[in-house]
């Protein structure tokens, strides 16, 4: 049964998803309340990259919580340089703490911080009572994603010279099945990692021989470390004590590059929605757009697993600058797609997956 209009609406997690599922009830009349473990949203450390994209319409990032803006993205594989993506890529670097709880607070939210949910049971400690949360979204993260996950390491190096650029940098491996990158957030900082097929102390050695290798990195100073686990097999939707899952706990990253506020944000959006209107949340999420593109890279993901390192390098290279975008941001094309990818025997299986996957 649908909440009936200015009922409260429970959330559990301020991560992007629990953002994304408090601007559907507040645009639908409800209240959200949103239930936090920690004392201030989304500290799991990720690439703070968004994709200016139509798929967020209902999400606008506060000018303040903007540390970048980001207009091209420069990609080598192996060392090599493949291309620049300029005038195809756009999107930002943000401060994820303050963009969430000013879009959860900017919906008319409550967020009661410090609030830890028990999903056995269906209750949240709060700092002041217990409270049996019986409906609503669960955005709790990886904790409650039972697929596959991959670890990612980063520094955030400070100093002059470093941040300054408007352009992503990502470096394919394909001997780790990962990538490194530079997230440049603005003057002073920027954000160097890697993610993979790895151990979380081989990824940190990679990337300290991967700091070391480049001028302009080597000398900054080390700010933090950070490290995490990331979801990448795939939807893992259903319920957990009543909560439907979203985010990043339902399997909203992206398989193949690790993005994942933009995908949870949507994933909170459209199950709160589906809730508050009496749809299936679960079918309306496996039916999105978003929850599509992420099976369409999971079955990349899969057939690329089973390739040497010499082969996935050749589908990378034999890869147009568009289809990469459109495979990597999920926008999938079609008619870009068959044009860019059947110009390449190296790429005729994979064509075969990907229009098997989106019904051509």
């Amino acid at each position: 049964m649908a909440p009936a209009s200015g009922e409260r609406f429970y959330i559990v997690g301020a991560g992007p998803a629990g953002a994304g599922a408090a601007l559907a009830a507040s645009r639908l009349g409800m209240k959200p309340i949103v239930y936090e473990a920690m004392d201030r949203p989304a500290v799991k450390p990720c690439g703070r990259g968004i994709p200016v994209l139509r798929d967020l319409w209902f999400a606008r990032i506060p000018r303040d919580a903007v540390l970048n803006r980001i207009r091209s993205a420069v990609m080598y594989v192996n060392g090599e340089f493949l291309f620049e993506l300029r005038g195809v890529f756009e999107g930002y670097i943000v401060d994820k703490s303050l963009m969430l709880e000013s879009l959860i607070v900017e919906s008319g939210g409550e967020i009661v911080y410090r609030s830890k949910y028990d999903p056995r049971t269906g209750y949240v400690k709060t700092p002041l009572d217990f409270v049996r949360v019986k409906s609503g979204i669960l955005a709790g993260g990886n904790l409650f994603y039972g697929g596959e996950k991959i670890m990612a390491v980063q520094w955030i190096l400070g100093g002059r010279g470093v941040g300054e650029s408007d352009t992503l940098e990502i470096y394919f491996d394909t001997d780790l099945l990962g990538y490194y990158y530079v997230f440049p957030h603005g003057p002073g900082e920027v954000e160097v990692g890697v993610g993979g097929f790895a151990e979380g102390s081989r990824l940190r050695r990679l990337l300290e021989a991967f700091i070391r290798s480049r001028e302009d990195l080597r000398g900054a100073e080390r700010l933090r470390f950070e490290g995490a686990k990331i979801a990448i097999g795939g939807l893992d939707l259903g319920y957990v004590n009543g909560l439907v899952k979203v985010g990043e706990a339902a399997g909203f990253v992206m398989p193949l590059t690790g993005e994942g506020i933009r995908p949870s944000m949507i994933s909170g959006f459209v199950a709160a929605k589906a809730l508050i209107e009496g749809v299936d949340p679960i079918e309306a999420l496996r039916g999105s757009s978003i929850g599509r593109a992420i099976e369409l890279q999971k079955a990349i993901l899969n057939y690329v697993k089973g390739l040497n390192s010499g082969e996935r390098a050749r589908i990378l290279r034999a890869l147009g600058p568009r289809a990469h975008a459109e495979i990597a941001l999920g926008t999938m094309n079609r008619s870009v797609l068959a044009r860019e990818l059947a110009r390449s025997r190296v790429l005729s299986t994979l064509l075969r997956i990907m229009l098997s996957k989106l019904g051509m």
